[in-house]
């Protein structure tokens, strides 16, 4: 069901500043990361892989309170966003695939090896819909973009790349940088259309008195 006029346009101006791709950028990238250091260097990061989405929620939530809402104000977000009701699936779907390791670690067994690049395609799929959810949300051209080469990288990386890890990485590190670079671009470009309000309303009143 279609948004009303008003609630479009508050929930496109509150994601015009790019955070939004940020997070996913950021999360994208380093689940690329973690497969890496896992697979072909044996270095593994399972706290760091349940801590990091909450440090980029804490991280954009301090950036928001400190560039977005002076410049906005903050009544311009609702609490359906769909960007936050996905990211809680996705949290889930993490918390899951983590539990599941952990079953098998306390059974002292290994997890099939097709368990991990299968739950890492699920949370790219997972990602591509909310891209593609915030897209008819908000109209912004980009999520469609963000959700087609989000979608294209989990089909190119299980049909296309032989190798599992490689794929895996590719799959994860390219949209996750794309999404990261355009996050940045965005944020830039948001911050010089948006220039902090300055102390107008005070020097005003001061200038009524003189």
């Amino acid at each position: 069901m279609a948004l009303p006029d008003a609630r479009r346009r508050a929930y496109r101006a509150l994601n015009e500043d790019g955070l939004v791709d940020v997070g996913f950028g950021l999360g994208l990238s380093f689940a690329a990361l973690y497969v890496g250091l896992d697979r072909l260097a044996g270095v593994r990061l399972v706290a760091w892989f349940g801590l990091f989405p909450v440090l980029v929620a804490m991280l954009l939530r301090r950036l928001r309170l400190r560039f977005v809402y002076p410049r906005v104000g903050n009544d311009r977000a609702y609490s359906s966003s769909p960007a936050v009701l996905l990211m809680l699936l996705l949290t889930a779907l993490l918390l899951a695939g983590l539990a599941v390791f952990a079953v098998y670690a306390r059974a002292g067994r290994r997890p099939p090896p097709s368990l991990l690049p299968w739950l890492l395609r699920l949370c790219t799929v997972a990602v591509a819909a909310v891209m593609a959810v915030m897209a008819r949300r908000t109209g912004l051209a980009r999520f469609w973009v963000h959700a087609g080469v989000l979608a294209a990288a989990a089909l190119v990386s299980g049909f296309v790349i032989a190798d599992p890890v490689y794929g895996l990485m590719a799959m994860l590190g390219f949209p996750g940088i794309v999404l990261l670079a355009t996050g940045i671009a965005c944020f830039v470009l948001f911050l010089r259309r948006h220039p902090r309000p300055g102390p107008e309303g005070s020097g005003g009143a001061e200038s009524d008195k003189r």
